[in-house]
């Protein structure tokens, strides 16, 4: 068991506060978890504070998530991968969490610091910031605060209450009680007794990783939400931002997110259906599809397209070419770069596939479903060859599909350690429907060239192909 020390309260405070649980700790179990991620830990320093981030790495455009006020990165892991490929998501251990440090400050200004360090230390300019509950004000706080260039802000369910606005719908003494069960031990079983709706997973993480909190850190942050009014930095919050919540939120309520709306009418609302405040948790797939959407509006909005009120989750934007702006203008050495290129037609792509095929669908997961159909009761390795995916990443796109009810895997009866695939009845039904609007976007996708000229152009993109790959494979 790996302790974190934290400070202890001054002699003269003990006798005013209840027991304290032991210091902060991670199982052997706990810290294995991070193995099993593909993301590698990463440090950065705000004075004598060390913080910890989980950084999932791609070629997209960094989206650093802040977590709430008893969720370490960790539980975070099930929202990051959904953002990846389309985005680089990093992941932070705010203070007194996780593997970060404990500190005398959790005020916003503090935690916003703290962030606006992650993202000078890991030279992620130009980063979009995701914030959950707590996460979310500490993101509006950043963006107000304007030290660092953002790309924008998606804010989720962030706590509305304050002075004069009535208390935070859930006790210290309720979150005292949960962090109190989880040092002394617990499991998924028994925190679902809190949270019932979750699926199995993310109970387990939680039983392992709440006590990695600090108690001082739950406090501080539960005195925020009383003592700071998260609308003296909303309606401030500057260029793309989104509000998302759920739709049966006590943190935000339909009074509350009217009042947001008004507050800030540059901001986009989405409500999250069949949703309490842990939105993710709660409803995955509709709140991660929602996600995906806004993110996809916020790094690459519709050309010509202004910040607006919108209280959907609005239409998908497309890719726009680079622009001359206030008399500048990109090199042409890097404009007519291949991999310039490249890259502005796969986000161009993502941004096509999410709105004219499907949200909650992601290629890779496309790839392995259609593969699967042609190849029922083939090996999870031989699958992964044929789609071009690693076996890491093989191993996570076919666990998605099995906990959706999309696809089976049975163990082969020649060697037990090798996973046969095959197709659900509702994953050949949705993998029929999304191959329809597939090739329908083929079609759009190759529109601008000449009907007679495709099969060529297909071919050199299939030769690029080829030759990329070896690229990337010498050493």
């Amino acid at each position: 068991m790996t302790t974190i020390p934290k400070p202890g309260p001054a002699p003269a405070e003990q006798s005013l506060r209840p027991p304290r649980p032991p210091q902060r700790y991670l199982t052997q179990r706990a810290l294995a978890d991070l193995a099993e991620v593909p993301a590698r830990s990463r440090w950065v320093r705000n004075g004598d504070v060390r913080l910890h981030v989980l950084d999932y790495g791609g070629p997209g455009v960094p989206v650093l998530v802040l977590p709430g006020i008893t969720s370490p990165a960790m539980t975070m892991d099930f929202v990051a991968r959904e953002l990846s490929g389309l985005a680089r998501p990093i992941v932070l251990d705010i203070r007194g969490r996780g593997l970060s440090d404990c500190a005398d400050d959790y005020s916003l200004e503090a935690l916003a610091a703290d962030t606006e360090a992650v993202i000078e230390q890991l030279e992620l300019a130009g980063t979009i910031l995701l914030g959950h509950s707590m996460g979310a004000r500490v993101a509006a706080a950043t963006a107000v605060r304007g030290k660092v260039a953002l790309g924008g802000t998606l804010l989720v369910d962030p706590p509305m209450s304050g002075p004069g606005r009535g208390p935070y719908p859930t006790t210290l003494a309720a979150f005292t009680r949960q962090l109190f069960q989880a040092r002394r031990g617990t499991d998924a079983d028994e925190v679902a007794a809190f949270w019932p709706t979750w699926p199995r997973r993310e109970l387990e993480l939680r039983a392992r990783w709440l006590p990695s909190c600090g108690l001082e850190a739950i406090e501080g942050a539960h005195h925020g939400f009383e003592s700071e009014d998260f609308f003296d930095w909303w309606p401030r919050v500057p260029g793309r931002t989104t509000l998302l919540y759920g739709a049966n939120s006590p943190v935000v309520t339909a009074q509350g997110a009217a009042e947001a709306a008004a507050g800030n009418p540059d901001a986009t609302t989405v409500c999250i259906p069949d949703a309490g405040h842990m939105v993710f948790w709660d409803n995955p797939q509709p709140a991660l599809r929602l996600l995906r959407e806004a993110l996809v509006r916020t790094i690459d909005p519709t050309p010509g397209d202004t910040p607006g009120p919108s209280h959907d989750s609005g239409a998908m934007a497309s890719s726009s070419a680079p622009r001359a702006t206030d008399g500048l203008a990109a090199p042409e050495e890097l404009t007519h770069a291949p991999g310039y290129l490249a890259r502005r037609m796969y986000q161009a792509y993502l941004a096509a596939w999410l709105h004219n095929v499907d949200a909650t669908l992601t290629g890779p997961q496309f790839a392995v479903l259609q593969i699967t159909g042609e190849n029922p009761g083939s090996d999870q390795r031989s699958i992964a060859a044929l789609a071009a995916l690693d076996t890491s990443t093989m191993a996570d796109v076919a666990r998605r599909l099995e906990n959706r009810g999309l696809l089976s895997r049975t163990p082969s009866p020649a060697d037990a350690r090798r996973k046969l695939l095959d197709l659900t009845p509702e994953g050949r039904a949705t993998v029929q429907a999304a191959n329809q609007r597939a090739r329908k976007l083929d079609e759009e996708l190759l529109r601008p060239v000449p009907p007679e000229q495709r099969a060529q152009v297909l071919a050199y993109l299939s030769t690029l192909a080829d030759h990329w790959e070896q690229l990337g494979q010498e050493s």
